[in-house]
């Protein structure tokens, strides 16, 4: 069972928002900001203008998704019942990383720690390991008896499938995701770092240190709580 609430202060932006800053400033030099009229209800986009709007479109999701790990905007609780030693569990398909692990009663579990401590022939030293990308393995038995746990981590937003949604982004990111997309989109132009993508790259760390800078990083305007009860988490 999955349990999701959200919590918006203040309006989302479409992704067709995005798009004309983009068209107006950022990218406005270059072929791809050929994207038609994109008030609702205008005529339909050409063949063309339409392909450079999908463009655009997977470009944001890509800044979205890089914006989510960077700044953990949307973490998820994962429930692990009876983690017993060497179990493995199924990761969601929206997992990014892990943020923390703990016990149920809140005593903190370290992550991807191999080294072991030996009490009895028993490894005590717990941990949860990220090995793979679709899995996770529990290492060690808790002297305790504990077995119950808790894994936070930051989750992958929703793509937007169509430049009329709202994108699921907090506002205050608005110009690192602009930064990125159009460092996405001059490099599909030129490849060389010294060029004009390379510029946006660098504005676009420099949007992130500001966030940070205004502590921002974790804003109260969006807030998500997810629970996985599923043993396996499928």
């Amino acid at each position: 069972m999955i349990n999701t609430q959200y919590l918006f202060l203040g309006n989302l932006m479409k992704v067709y928002e995005y798009i004309d800053f983009l068209v107006n400033g950022e990218i406005s030099q270059l072929a791809t900001s050929d994207v038609g009229d994109l008030t609702p209800g205008a005529a339909a986009p050409t063949t063309v203008q339409a392909k450079n709007r999908d463009k655009l479109r997977s470009f944001i999701n890509l800044a979205n998704i890089e914006l989510h790990k960077k700044f953990n905007i949307l973490q998820k609780d994962m429930e692990l019942d009876f983690a017993l030693n060497g179990e493995e569990f199924t990761l969601p398909d929206d997992f990014l990383h892990a943020t923390s692990c703990s016990f149920t009663d809140g005593e903190e579990i370290a992550i991807n720690n191999d080294k072991k401590r030996i009490v009895n022939e028993v490894d005590v030293n717990v941990s949860v390991l990220f090995k793979d990308p679709s899995k996770l393995v529990i290492k060690g038995t808790d002297e305790d008896g504990r077995k119950d746990m808790l894994v936070t981590y930051t989750a992958s937003p929703k793509l937007a499938k169509s430049i009329t949604v709202n994108l699921q982004l907090p506002q205050i990111y608005t110009e690192a995701l602009l930064n990125y997309v159009a460092y996405k989109a001059h490099a599909t132009i030129s490849g060389d770092m010294k060029a004009e993508n390379n510029t946006y790259y660098l504005r676009y760390n420099e949007s992130c240190k500001q966030i940070n800078l205004l502590g921002l990083r974790n804003p109260d305007n969006l807030d998500a709580n997810t629970k996985l009860e599923d043993n396996g988490f499928v």
